[in-house]
């Protein structure tokens, strides 16, 4: 079977091989890859806009915010999942919060909070040509990627928007520039998504869910010859290393490997408590 290659893993590496490594090691990656708050967040978002946008689930008509609460609260606990999933979700919020009340409470309430910006901000007559899908596609040199990716809407002059929503704070820079020339996961669906629909891509959203805020670019020809030389670059990388040393960078405070890492172990960890916004109705 031909080996597919995510954007996320191909950024892990390019940010630090030793990361990788641990990453694709079962034994290691599941002995220090815990569940923690902030991803517990972000698919329960994931989760609940992917069911507020479906109409089969949400007819438009019932898009209003006490459903899109609702929909967080079932994901919460995984009332919409099959049953292996749903065991799975429950494991994880077992993991994280025990019996700590209070601070599953905090970060329930993180949750809404993203959502109620949202929908103050966000398009809720929008039907998204898919959702949550995993795309894949084969480049001219043979390497397949692959990705889920969140949502691809399709506008009304046959182009395709691809956004992916993001439960974090947005970058500084903010300008198209600079954002095109910081991501490889955006511009790597966009090759994606244009071999597989033939389809024009019109723009490339990052969507900061907790902060009314878009970011992105719009991906010329240029750029995504130039991205898809990177992906080759990387990959071939990949398979010509054998050290996989590891490199400091501003990732290290969250990385999950810091205490089996000789650069990280020093690192102090990053501080994750959500921060409240206490002016918000709840």
């Amino acid at each position: 079977m031909d080996q597919k290659y995510y954007p996320t893993q191909l950024e892990t590496f390019r940010q630090c091989p030793l990361k990788y490594k641990y990453g694709k090691d079962p034994e290691i990656r599941d002995k220090y890859r815990q569940p923690t708050p902030q991803l517990y967040v972000g698919t329960c978002v994931h989760d609940a806009l992917e069911n507020f946008f479906d109409v089969t689930r949400t007819p438009m008509a019932a898009r209003t915010e006490e459903r899109l609460d609702l929909l967080l609260r079932r994901a919460w606990v995984g009332a919409d999942l099959w049953t292996k999933k749903k065991r799975q979700r429950l494991e994880e919020r077992e993991k994280i919060f025990g019996d700590d009340k209070d601070s599953e409470a905090g970060w329930g309430k993180h949750a809404l909070n993203m959502l109620h910006r949202f929908f103050l901000t966000a398009d809720l007559t929008a039907v998204p040509f898919t959702a949550e899908q995993f795309h894949e596609a084969r480049l001219k040199s043979g390497i397949i990627v692959a990705g889920k990716i969140d949502r691809i809407d399709r506008l009304p002059d046959g182009s395709m928007r691809i956004m992916d929503y993001k439960t974090g704070k947005p970058p500084f820079k903010k300008d198209d520039d600079s954002v095109a020339a910081e991501d490889l996961q955006l511009s790597t669906y966009a090759i994606v998504v244009r071999k597989k629909y033939r389809a024009p891509i019109s723009r490339c959203s990052l969507i900061f869910v907790a902060h009314d805020e878009e970011v992105g670019f719009t991906p010329t020809d240029e750029l995504l010859i130039g991205k898809a030389a990177l992906i080759e670059e990387t990959v071939k990388a990949i398979e010509a290393e054998t050290e996989f040393a590891p490199k400091e960078n501003h990732f290290c405070p969250w990385c999950e490997y810091r205490k089996i890492c000789p650069v990280g172990e020093g690192i102090e960890a990053a501080d994750t408590t959500p921060k409240e916004d206490l002016d918000l109705p709840f």
